[in-house]
């Protein structure tokens, strides 16, 4: 890896601890500066804002969220459509680091701008995938869809429950009750199942006891970040 790479993955690294310890909003690019020991024109080479350093982070999580998809071992296709799903999700064991990062910025233009980059790159890695996976599954008689543009709609419903599990975390962060995340994973379920004419139960996607445990440790993790004594 060249130096200018070595630096510019330094910045992404060092996010990742900044971002933990003081939050988003909370580091600035001074901090960067002092953590990273370089210049501000060595930072503003690499990248334009922490917004942009955000971003890039999330990207690469997409990355490693595809490639422990692809390194796990699966009984047969339906389960590794399931896995494809559950490693797509920042709301699995694991991930709640990266979901304390975007909770705060629920609600705000950085926030889109940052989920917006993250579900792009999930699309690039994980979409073509699917494809393949679906159309396997249709031929060998597991689905029963006809329509060329079904893979296109069940992404978009996986992009909006991805984002309603996100409302739902900032809810439950606000100290609202927990049962709304259920009953989005149920109704998930659901329409992947009627869509595909696939059989009852098929389609796990992710479980919700595993996405509440894990939006519990990025509100807690929140919650440390915002005691005084933590700074």
């Amino acid at each position: 890896m060249l130096k200018g790479d070595l630096r510019k993955q330094a910045i992404v690294d060092t996010a990742e601890t900044l971002f933990f310890e003081k939050g988003y909003a909370g580091a600035t690019i001074q901090d960067f500066l002092d953590r990273l020991n370089c210049s501000k024109g060595s930072f503003y080479h690499h990248y334009e804002s922490k917004l942009q350093v955000l971003t890039e982070l999330c990207r690469q999580k997409a990355e490693k969220g595809f490639a422990a998809f692809q390194a796990q071992v699966y009984d047969d296709n339906l389960d590794r459509l399931n896995g494809l799903i559950y490693y797509a999700m920042p709301f699995r064991d694991g991930e709640e680091g990266t979901l304390s990062l975007l909770l705060p910025l629920i609600g705000l233009s950085d926030g889109r701008v940052v989920l917006d980059a993250m579900l792009d790159a999930q699309k690039k890695l994980f979409f073509p995938e699917m494809e393949k996976l679906l159309e396997f599954l249709r031929a060998r008689g597991d689905f029963h869809y006809t329509k060329a543009l079904l893979p296109e709609l069940l992404w978009d419903s996986y992009t909006a429950v991805y984002m309603r599990l996100m409302e739902e975390a900032a809810f439950i962060r606000q100290g609202g009750g927990t049962g709304g995340v259920t009953l989005i994973l149920e109704a998930e379920r659901f329409l992947w199942e009627r869509l595909l004419d696939a059989p009852f139960a098929s389609m796990e996607l992710i479980r919700a006891d595993e996405v509440l445990r894990v939006i519990g440790h990025a509100v807690n993790r929140l919650k440390y970040q915002e005691t005084p004594e933590a700074q």
